[in-house]
This record gives structure tokens, sequence and C-alpha cells, in this order.
């Protein structure tokens, strides 16, 4: 049993890796954030294009097919692509960074004009980028992140540590007077999109709790890997639970994961209860806040990500420039206040 003095240290401990980390993240970024854009700027309308675009071919490369999101995400562009009536090949990466290499190369091959990449990892593709970009082949980076290093023209993504933040603080909330003894369930490991979602969530905790409590009280009890699908959400959870039998939050980086969780927590038949978050705003997630069973998830439209990338392509296509420009789509909360503006039962995603 943590006694109180050891609960602060570890709390502040969490907390000051989490602003080394989110350092490290900020550097990372370098020259990204100065241009990054809200995507509430941008319209839901069709932008219109002054060109004729029905020769441009547009290949998207995604990093596997292995989750629902990514099938959306995949789809929407493909839709979007052919709203211009440009044409549409994919590659899937297959959660191999070998296989995404050759999978970007193989676009190149089949004569693309313009590449849409989701990486990942933020390294290894930027010699793979630069090499399409030196061929004279755009690249448009969507929902992950490359270094800056790359030569791509424009990236979208969500908010990912904004949408943390807004969990976390929510979280916080609720709990409020307890203290969190906290499970989280990755994706991947180097993932850093994962990276961001888990850096904003503890942020937004601590900060929360400072201001509504006046300490912080956060232990991070394990950390899981579930591979993005509800499957390694369960597996992940199982494993914690048993090790870990009196956490109080589960914290999944998808939908996916925290809908496995949940079936584990509830096959686990736990007395006390689990507060369990995600991340994106999958439908099924969006039905199980309406029950009552999930308690929360952030924001990530495929659509929204996908429109996006594509009007950027058609903006480039009619002479904008410029190169390293971020378009972060805008950080919601989503819980059972707000639910029913987003849920929509044939919603693909």
């Amino acid at each position: 049993m943590m006694n109180k003095s050891t609960l602060v240290k570890r709390s502040l401990s969490v907390l000051t890796g989490c602003c080394l980390a989110a350092g490290v993240a900020l550097m990372l970024s370098g020259c990204q954030s100065k241009n990054k854009q809200p995507a509430e700027n941008q319209s839901q309308e069709l932008i219109k294009s002054k060109k004729d675009l029905s020769h441009i071919k547009v290949g998207y490369c995604s990093p596997s097919l292995n989750a629902p999101f990514y099938v959306a995400l995949s789809d929407a562009i493909r839709q979007n692509v052919g709203d211009y009536k440009m044409s549409f090949v994919s590659v899937d990466g297959q959660d191999d960074i070998s296989k995404q290499i050759k999978g970007v190369e193989d676009l190149i091959s089949k004569g693309v004009n313009v590449i849409v990449l989701n990486p990942l990892d933020p390294k290894a593709l930027v010699p793979t980028v630069n090499a399409a970009a030196k061929s004279g082949i755009p690249v448009f980076i969507v929902d992950s992140y490359i270094d800056p290093s790359a030569r791509y023209v424009t990236s979208v993504m969500a908010d990912n540590q904004g949408n943390g933040e807004l969990l976390g603080s929510w979280a916080a909330e609720k709990l409020k007077g307890t203290p969190i003894n906290m499970a989280l369930i990755s994706g991947a490991q180097g993932n850093p999109v994962g990276r961001e979602k888990r850096l904003g969530f503890m942020r937004g905790v601590i900060d929360q709790q400072l201001i509504s409590e006046g300490h912080a009280a956060l232990s991070v009890a394990s950390q899981g890997w579930g591979n993005w699908t509800i499957s390694g959400g369960l597996k992940a959870a199982e494993d914690i639970l048993v090790a870990h039998p009196d956490i109080n939050l589960v914290v999944a980086e998808n939908d996916a994961m925290a809908m496995g969780a949940l079936r584990a927590i509830n096959e686990s038949k736990k007395g006390s209860p689990i507060l369990v978050v995600g991340f994106d705003g999958q439908k099924d997630a969006l039905k199980l806040i309406k029950d009552g069973t999930l308690g929360a998830t952030a924001l990530n439209s495929p659509g929204a990500l996908a429109k996006l990338t594509v009007q950027s392509i058609v903006e480039y296509e009619n002479g904008a420039v410029g190169t390293g420009k971020v378009i972060h789509t805008k950080a919601v909360l989503i819980n059972s206040s707000n639910v029913d503006k987003y849920y929509d039962p044939n919603a693909p995603f």
C-alpha cells in the first residue's frame, strides 16, 4: 500500500516525465508547429478546382488495414479523390515498415501523380518520401507524424495531445477525490500518435487535479500493448487485471482496444468499478457511451482527415505552394452529455 508521501513523489515524477517527453515531442515537430492551421477554418463543402484533375492518379499507402479506423480512412480518401474525378490506387503496409517502404515504391512504379502516406515510423520513411519528391511526386501525410526533414507538402492529423488533455481533465473530474491508479493500453511500440495521446492524457489529469484539488495523485500501474484491435485490447487488459486488480482507470489509445478492455473487465467480474476511456470516436464506442458502459472518447474523424487531405491536394494542383504545413482537426471530447450530437448508427466508422 503506497503512503501519501510516496504517492505525491511518484505523481511529481510522472509530471516531470511528461514535461520532458513533451519537450522531446515539440523538438520532433520542430518547424511543423509554426505552420499549424486549425481545421475549423476549412470549408466542409467541396472546394472548386479551376483545373481538370481527371488525369491525376492518387496513390495511398496505409500503415495497415487491421483496424476499423484504417479501413474507414482508406475508404474516405478513395471517396474524396473520386469526388474530384481523380483516380485512386492503394497499398497496405501490413504493420511492417519494410513493407510500407516497398508499398510507396510500388506506388511510384505504378505512375501515381500524388502520394498520400500514413507513416508507420516518423523517420524510416523519410528517404522514400524525399526520393518521391525529388522525382516530382508530391507527398501528403495523413493521420500520423513524419520527421520534418521529409519533403512533404501538407500533413493532416487530429490534435492528439489536445484530445488527450480533454480526456485526462474529464477523467480527473470524474474520479475527483480518489487517487487515480491507471493502466494504459497502447497501440504499437514507437507509434508517435499513441505517444501524443498518452502524453496529453497524463498532462490533462495532473493539471486538472492540481486545479481542483491542489495536489496530483496519479499512479500508472501498467502499460500493455493491444496493436489497435479489440482482441489485442482484451488480451492486454486480461494480463493487467491479473497483475493489478486494484486499478480504477483504463486508458486505451483507441476505441477498439477500449472495447476489448471493457470485455475483459466484464468477464473478470471485478467488484470495484473501473472507468474506461478511449480515443477516435468510433460509432460502436459512442453506442457504449450512450449505454453508460464506456466513459468517454475523443474525436478523430477519418472523414474529416480524408476531406482535408484531398482538399490540400486539390489546392496544390491548382497552384498552391509551400511545404511543411500541418493542419490539425479540432480536439473534441465526447461523453454522455454530447454523444447524441456525434452518434450516427449508419456511419462507416
